[in-house]
Parts: structure tokens; C-alpha cells; sequence
């Protein structure tokens, strides 16, 4: 079932949302939230999943660029490697994060070859290596120090 329209939410759903739309500063999700139970509470009510949502969705659409919703992880498909943050863009480097599904976020140790990375998973420390990755046929391993073409002493 879909979102239940303004005009059918109760009382203070609708007394939630406009507040709102008064004070800019409270729009976030975890804020309607908790406006929503209290109001729900002075009712002597409790907020089912259904108004809740109703009420998350009209102020999505509402307060649009004002409204902030808590960030929700991407699922990362079996067999593949997310790169979660990059410090160069385009160029996969040695503390760099990278997710899979199996252990999920990762700190990217060494780069083997343009094929296979060493991570480790900073929830126990332990390294794993990673292979069989395709970055493309353009894709190379560089030493940054000869890229940038710093000279050691």
C-alpha cells in the first residue's frame, strides 16, 4: 500500500509535519520522528509504520533540498569491489576505502597488480587479497613517487 495522503493523517502527523514547515532548521528525519511520538503521545497514541512512512514521504517531497534523511548503506552485489572513497580521483591508492559483500569496508594495504589488491578490514586487522579484478585494459600500477617524479635522496 502506498503513502496515506495528508488529508487522511491524524491530527498530530499533520501537526508534526507543519512544524516542520515552520522552522527549516528542524527538517531531518530523526527530527519528525520525534515529533511525531510525541505528539502521538500527548494523543495517547502510538505511531504506526504506515504513518510514520506517509509522513516521511509527504516531507521528502515537501522539503525538497531541506529535508535530510539519515545516509542508507549501498548493498554491494556478490563478485564485485565498491570503491567507497578514493584519495585521488580515477586511481586506486594505498589507504583508500573499498567495500565487498563479504567483508564489507576495507582499507585498500597494496596494490599486487592491475588485477589483484591486498585489503585489510579494520574491524579485526586481518589483510586479504583480492584478485581477479578488472579495472580495464588501460589499467596500470604506477609507484607514485615516479608518477609525481620525486626523487629520493
Amino acid at each position: 500500500m502506498g503513502p496515506t495522503p495528508y488529508q487522511y493523517l491524524p491530527l498530530w502527523a499533520k501537526v508534526a509535519i507543519e512544524r516542520l514547515d515552520a522552522d527549516a532548521a528542524l527538517r531531518s528525519e530523526a527530527m519528525l520522528d520525534e515529533l511525531l511520538d510525541s505528539y502521538a503521545r500527548c494523543y495517547a497514541e502510538v505511531v504506526d509504520a504506515q504513518t510514520r512512512d506517509s509522513a516521511r514521504h509527504i516531507c521528502r517531497r515537501r522539503f525538497i533540498g531541506s529535508y535530510t534523511e539519515p545516509p542508507r548503506p549501498e548493498p554491494v552485489p556478490p563478485g564485485t569491489l565498491r570503491l567507497v572513497r578514493l584519495a585521488r580521483e580515477g586511481a586506486l591508492s594505498t589507504g583508500d576505502r573499498v567495500a565487498t559483500q563479504r567483508l564489507g569496508e576495507c582499507e585498500v594495504t597494496r596494490i599486487h597488480t592491475p588485477h589483484s589488491i591486498e585489503v585489510r578490514d579494520p574491524s579485526t586487522g586481518r589483510h586479504y587479497l583480492i584478485s581477479g579484478l578488472d579495472f580495464g585494459t588501460d589499467a596500470r600500477v604506477v609507484e607514485v613517487e615516479a608518477a609525481c617524479g620525486a626523487t629520493t635522496p
